[in-house]
């Protein structure tokens, strides 16, 4: 039996700029966007791991309060990360060949808010 291949990554919450109803001027979002696609580029490839073939990617959103939110719109401010990850190679795109959702989970952490994303090889 194959072992299951993880690849876990920690990120800062996202920035309210990439929230999908955010409101500004363009280039404050593109910044924000391409501060966190770098960012999860670099920490993906420090696993040194290349995951093949349909991909499932699993959303752990640690939160600093009980404020109310929409898991659909916390799963949209983490689209630059992915985007990140298949640039560093890490996986092999993100349509729906490729990658699918996992689960979703929001739990509270006041001291350390946080995204972890985990992308789990899926046996075909």
């Amino acid at each position: 039996m194959a072992a299951i291949k993880l690849i876990t990554i920690t990120l800062p919450p996202a920035s309210p700029k990439l929230h999908a109803h955010a409101k500004g001027h363009w280039r404050s979002k593109a910044n924000a966007t391409k501060s966190l696609r770098v960012l999860a580029a670099v920490l993906s490839k420090q696993s040194r791991t290349k995951l093949t073939g349909c991909v499932k990617v699993h959303y752990m959103f640690f939160v600093p309060d009980r404020r109310r939110r929409d898991e659909a719109n916390l799963i949209q401010s983490c689209k630059p990360a992915i985007d990140g990850v298949v640039d560093a190679g890490v996986i092999e795109g993100d349509h729906w060949e490729k990658l699918t959702t996992g689960s979703v989970r929001v739990s509270i952490d006041k001291n350390d808010p946080r995204v972890v994303l985990i992308f789990e090889e899926v046996a075909t």
